[in-house]
């Protein structure tokens, strides 16, 4: 799966060495690309981007190729996941950007120590707008989910018997 990474930070950092150990390719944005080219050549993420606009553009891009005779190819968009490991000073201003250039079928996961009740509201909106939204409320709390990775183990698809 491609996921877009917003916070490049230790905890960002962390979580995308994670998910490309498991398989996954994570592109990330930060605002400081020098670093983020550092994090690219270390091989902690598989790809930056220099904005968000550009992060969404590169994470929901699926090529697809029709004709072997013909090599046309014709470029759709996939879903995206987009995932926030920001302060929360700065989830507002993220959202503002983001949201606007995402569609139906998108998925925002927050990781940032936001307020719950703007999470809530936040969830409602981009409800309407056809995009999930998923506050984890988890940054700073790696113990606990540690804690409690067998219970979530044992409650996802294909454990039950």
């Amino acid at each position: 799966m491609r996921v877009g990474l917003i916070g490049l930070g230790r905890v960002g950092e962390g979580m995308s060495r994670q998910m490309i150990q498991a398989g996954h390719e994570v592109w990330g944005y930060r605002k400081d690309t020098e670093a983020a080219n550092e994090q690219y050549e270390k091989g902690y993420i598989s790809g930056y981007a220099t904005s968000i606009e550009t992060l969404v553009q590169v994470v929901k891009k699926k090529e697809c190729i029709y004709g072997e005779k013909s090599g046309e190819t014709i470029i759709t968009e996939q879903s995206g996941v987009f995932q926030m490991v920001i302060p929360e000073e700065r989830v507002e201003d993220t959202l503002d950007e983001l949201i606007p250039l995402l569609r139906e079928g998108d998925i925002i996961i927050d990781y940032s120590n936001n307020d719950t009740t703007k999470c809530q509201e936040l969830e409602k909106y981009c409800s309407k707008l056809g995009i999930s939204y998923i506050f984890s409320g988890v940054y700073g709390a790696t113990h606990a989910i540690n804690a409690c990775s067998k219970i979530f183990q044992s409650l996802s698809p294909g454990n039950a018997k």
